[in-house]
């Protein structure tokens, strides 16, 4: 069985050197043999060398807030972030979750100890017409779009819930919509689809300790505050021209927020991009002469903060050990070595954070294990944590193969998978 299964994973190596994936044949190269809940461990092992940001402490507390988790567990899980610094950021924001991402957070969940939390910073930067399927409910059959048409290449970040959503609901027999908080239209769809993504999980998997949240309106909620501190060097990077020139030299076509815009009934999101002294997108530009016209957009206009300055605020500025599927394994490096060369940031030693900290794979012959199926089916789950972590990635050649970003910090650009 594991002559096998190191054959396997020898050829799925291989192909990722052939394809330039060399960041991630690395990470799959060095943990294949070991155990789901030795590698788990391993992960979840992190000492941070900078304090947390008392900041980025409060973005988290409001979003615990939003979603209606109280004190004493509030203060449980921010003492747990503040300590561990460790968040699973690979999943995309949805209602439910497919075969892939509930495998990876049964992994990323089997290390962390009872008494502290396995934090999901679920990422809401993405269309409804993504891959994963953001606005519908995920099941192997019987699923169910959430979302008219008008809004599938909508901003799922800040969303509201559709009156097409309650009708769906309405329409679920009872032994499915019995998992879903009610969802009243107009009211918030990141809110509702993280609490139903949390119940759903905590229930198939057993653990009362994972956490879900938005973690784009934490970097956001962050922003807000220290845009207007001129010490700090998110300011200095936006507000400074001579940094402002270093920071876009090292990124000139980097993707910094996205936003809504409005194409007759259909809404759809646009990139932002730093341009000289304005962030610019295809329809209009936001100018950058004082911080209070960027917190407003941050505020009420749903400008989304993008990869790079989440992963700056989260991983570099603060040290979170972000654990991260295969694509991220290939671009957090890269990101991490530009940022490293910025004379303004060298005081922060980048270059000392863990970035390549793979959780992806399939439960071995289950790659249509879907949570909500589980769920509905009243089985028991428990899968065998002493497989290896190769067990997981054995069938996964193409879908390793498939991402397009190859870690060239030459052609770097932003990709999630």
């Amino acid at each position: 069985m594991q002559i096998l299964l190191k054959r396997r994973i020898r050829g799925i190596v291989k192909a990722l050197q052939s394809a330039g994936k060399h960041r991630l044949a690395r990470c799959i190269e060095q943990n294949w043999y070991k155990t789901c809940v030795a590698y788990s461990k391993e992960l979840n092992f992190w000492r941070p060398k900078r304090p947390l940001e008392k900041e980025l402490l409060n973005a988290f507390d409001r979003e615990l807030e939003r979603l209606e988790i109280t004190d004493p567990l509030k203060k449980e899980v921010l003492h747990s972030l503040q300590k561990r610094r460790v968040l699973q950021t690979t999943p995309h924001l949805g209602a439910t979750e497919g075969p892939r991402f509930f495998c990876i957070n049964w992994l990323g969940s089997l290390g962390v100890p009872e008494k502290d939390f396995y934090v999901v910073g679920m990422y809401s930067g993405i269309p409804f017409s993504n891959h994963t399927r953001p606005g519908r409910i995920n099941r192997k059959s019987d699923g169910a779009n959430l979302f008219p048409s008008t809004l599938q290449d909508a901003l799922v970040y800040r969303s509201v819930i559709p009156p097409k959503l309650s009708e769906a609901m309405d329409k679920l027999p009872k032994k499915v919509s019995q998992y879903f908080p009610y969802a009243r239209p107009g009211e918030s769809y990141t809110k509702w689809a993280l609490q139903t993504c949390q119940h759903i999980e905590q229930q198939v998997l057993g653990k009362r300790n994972l956490v879900y949240l938005d973690i784009n309106e934490v970097v956001s909620e962050y922003l807000t505050q220290i845009l207007q501190n001129h010490r700090h060097i998110l300011h200095k990077i936006f507000f400074n021209p001579k940094i402002r020139r270093e920071f876009v030299d090292t990124f000139p076509k980097e993707i910094m927020f996205y936003s809504p815009v409005q194409h007759g009934k259909y809404e759809e999101m646009e990139n932002f991009f730093l341009d000289d002294n304005v962030l610019r997108s295809r329809s209009r530009q936001i100018p950058l002469r004082d911080p209070e016209t960027l917190v407003r957009e941050l505020r009420e206009n749903r400008l989304c903060p993008a990869l790079l300055p989440g992963f700056l605020v989260l991983a570099f500025l603060n040290q979170f050990k972000c654990f991260g599927s295969f694509a991220q394994v290939e671009y957090l490096p890269v990101y991490q070595e530009k940022l490293s060369r910025l004379s303004f940031l060298r005081t922060f030693k980048i270059e000392s954070v863990a970035a390549s900290n793979l959780t992806t794979g399939f439960f071995p012959g289950g790659e249509n294990l879907y949570p909500l199926d589980i769920l509905v089916a009243s089985k028991k789950f428990k899968p065998d944590k002493n497989l290896l972590f190769g067990e997981l990635l054995a069938d996964m050649k193409d879908a390793l193969l498939g991402s397009y970003f190859t870690g060239n910090l030459k052609n770097s650009h932003e990709t999630r998978k």
